[in-house]
């Protein structure tokens, strides 16, 4: 029977190169790659589309939380003004002026113009003209006509102003009468520059925000505001937001662009909403340019990849059809061959190490053990340089190594230890090991060392097992002293509930000024607060200056009294070097605020040629401790009969601080001269912690000085 055989001369035409494996492999490679990726891509741009969407209707969200808190701020400063003085008892008939100069008031803290009007539309008074000129009828008469008819504020559709000529929307409240009916608005006509302000810092590239009043007219835009400000809505957006609270848009708008938007209604105006959108083109354009980048980015890694395999596989067929020579030579048996072909060298690893496996051998052993001792030699430098403590063990606990960093942190010689149970560093006993040998590779923890003196030491242990030639576990156990990083986690810990006490004493005096301050004036309640806390944050500055110890008294009084005394009047500060104890300047602060605040009010402070004199001095008490005594004298200011009829505010925070906060006394004479006020404060609750207590000597020197 004949046996069939193949020529190899027609296997090598018929089976493919090694390259050609090569690139199909890298193309398979690539192109699921690019599959997947292509997928992902797709997924990706929905998604982000679904996120365009989501994100135009909380930006209309943002947009709409916005003019509401604008429109009802503006309505509650009207609902304010309705129930002025001015109209009472009578709100029909109101006193004109006292009501138009609280109007100009409160026109000017809200920045609107303000009018009041009768159910017929006919104005009494408005601001933005003078009192007593001739008034046209307000042309919001509808708006008017809901506020007598459901008693509630309201907000009238985009108009152009009877007085101002220009595109306003108009807000009313209601005046009542004792029995509870509307009798009078009061209106304000705003401007709609504030809501396109409004509506352009929401707004982003590539996008418009548009607010539409009640009947579909667009009152402010965010872009373009002269162009469409007054426009109707579209047909179609009428009809697909009729009986809508919010939802998105998709349609052509004025300039015949498909856009998207994300509309939603207004609480503070009914029949008002907000609409968010831009074209389709430009969102579709930012959806799909990663799409169209991972396919042109996808080509280009498969012809480099395709052309990278291609070199590969060069390199790698020329030493094989060298070694396949030289096999052929080894057939024939070709010594000379055989000896060319083994000192060419190969430019790939694997062959080249093939080539030489027999002949550098022997060569090959001694390097490696060359390497080897070399490495032991470099690990142990490396052990004996470490700052940190490298301790080895077998599994019982017993010491192998014990490295000069050890040495340092527990104060013990390698020879005292290697050789003993590593439980000594530890307390003693053998049990005290802070690690197990079955503890996973790079177990971390935290553990407290005793060294040689018994003292603890706080340590941040890393533990690796290992096996060696005869299977024998052993544990290498690398320690830090983290003694320096425990005092600064305490010091932190110190810190945080320092500032958190300072504080809570910040706002506690802050709640002590709000609660002692009158607030029937709100522009004077306004500015005594923002007097009395700039004076609490001129103190807090100095604490601030000396790190929160303490503050020098002539220092903190100087700050404080300066910016009260008018031009020509004079402070004179006269006293010892006292340090005040930062829970104590705060108080100080306010002391001396308030005396300096009325001063310049009412005492030496307000004329040219006034005088102040603080003086303090330091007593030292029969029965132990002692008292700050401060005197304040004003002279050359206005005359005074005497002592006034009532306390006034300034008074009471003035006890508050010296009774309530420092556990002093204060008492006040009104001379021929000017108000005299004598405090007394115990040392104890103001010294800084470490300034001594006033001796004999101390006493005597602070007795000339005053």
């Amino acid at each position: 029977m004949a046996t069939a055989t193949v020529r190899p001369d027609l296997l090598r035409r018929s089976t493919p190169s090694l390259g050609t494996y090569l690139g199909a492999l890298v193309s398979a490679a690539l192109l699921s790659a690019l599959a997947m990726g292509g997928a992902a891509a797709w997924t990706a741009a929905r998604g982000q589309r679904t996120a365009l969407e989501a994100g135009l209707q909380d930006t209309a969200r943002a947009l709409v939380l916005a003019i509401d808190a604008e429109i009802s701020g503006r309505i509650a400063a009207l609902t304010v003004l309705a129930t002025s003085p001015a109209f009472q008892p009578e709100p029909a008939a109101p006193d004109l002026p006292a009501l138009d100069a609280h109007a100009r008031r409160v026109a000017a803290s809200i920045g609107l113009p303000i009018f009041v009007a009768a159910r017929d539309g006919t104005v009494l008074t408005a601001t933005s003209l003078p009192f007593g000129a001739s008034l046209p009828p307000s042309n919001a008469i509808g708006m008017i006509e809901r506020v007598f008819a459901t008693g509630h504020p309201a907000v009238a559709n985009l108009m152009v102003g009877a007085i101002s000529g220009s595109q306003v929307f108009t807000l009313a409240a209601p005046v009542k009468d004792a029995e509870g009916r509307v009798v009078l608005a009061v209106a304000a006509a705003s401007r709609v520059e504030r809501l396109r302000d409004l509506l352009a810092a929401q707004s982003r590239e590539g996008t418009f925000a548009t607010l539409i009043d009640g009947d579909g007219i667009v009152v402010a835009r965010s872009r373009d505001q002269a162009r469409f400000a007054g426009q109707r809505l579209l047909p179609w957006v009428i009809e697909a937001t009729t009986g809508r609270q919010a939802g998105l848009l998709h349609g052509p708008n004025r300039l015949g662009e498909v856009s998207l938007s994300a509309f939603r209604r207004l609480s503070a105006a009914p029949g008002w909403m907000v609409v968010l959108g831009g074209p389709v083109a430009i969102q579709d354009e930012a959806t799909w340019r990663p799409v169209r980048a991972l396919a042109l980015g996808g080509l280009a890694a498969l012809a480099l990849a395709l052309l990278v395999a291609v070199g590969i596989g060069r390199r790698i067929l020329a030493p094989l059809a060298a070694l396949t020579r030289r096999a052929e030579a080894v057939a024939a048996d070709r010594g000379d061959a055989i000896t060319a072909g083994a000192e060419v060298p190969s430019r790939v690893a694997e062959f080249e190490r093939l080539r030489e496996a027999t002949s550098r051998a022997e060569a090959a052993l001694r390097a490696r053990a060359a390497e080897v001792a070399a490495g032991e030699a470099r690990l142990r430098a490396v052990v004996d340089t470490a700052a940190d403590a490298i301790v080895v063990a077998d599994a019982e606990g017993w010491t192998h190594s014990f490295n000069r960093a050890a040495e340092d942190i527990f104060g013990f010689a390698a020879g005292d230890v290697i050789g003993r149970h590593a439980g000594m560093l530890f307390g003693g006993a053998e049990d005290a090991l802070p690690w197990h040998p079955d503890d996973a590779p790079g177990t971390r923890r935290e553990v407290e060392g005793r060294r040689r003196d018994g003292t603890a030491v706080p340590l941040d242990l890393a533990v690796a097992t290992w096996r060696d030639a005869e299977r024998r576990r052993f544990v290498t156990a690398i320690m830090r002293d983290i003694t320096a990083r425990k005092r600064a986690e305490e010091q932190q810990r110190l810190l945080v509930l320092e500032v958190d006490h300072r504080a809570k004493n910040a706002l506690a005096v802050v709640q002590s000024i709000l609660r002692l301050t009158p607030a029937a004036d709100p522009a004077a309640f306004r500015s005594a607060v923002e007097e009395r806390v700039a004076a609490l944050a001129r103190a807090h500055s100095l604490l601030a200056q000396q790190g929160w110890r303490a503050t020098d008294l002539r220092t903190l009084l100087q700050v404080e009294l300066t910016p009260h005394a008018a031009i020509g009047a004079k402070v004179s500060l006269d006293g010892p070097p006292v340090a005040v104890a930062a829970t104590a300047a705060q108080a100080i602060a306010m002391l001396a605020h308030e005396l300096a605040s009325n001063a310049a009010k009412h005492g030496a402070l307000s004329a040219r040629g006034g005088r102040v004199t603080v003086d303090w001095q330091l007593r030292r008490q029969a029965e132990g401790g002692g008292t700050l005594g401060l005197r304040w004298e004003e002279a050359g200011g206005p005359e005074i009969a005497g002592a006034p009829a009532r306390r006034g505010f300034g008074s009471r925070v003035i006890e508050a601080t010296v009774r309530g906060q420092l556990g002093g006394s204060v008492g006040r004479r009104w001379e021929s001269t000017g108000l005299v006020v004598e405090v007394d404060l115990p040392l104890a609750r103001v010294l800084a912690e470490g300034q001594a207590m006033p001796g004999p000597a101390a006493r005597e020197a602070a007795a000339g000085g005053g």
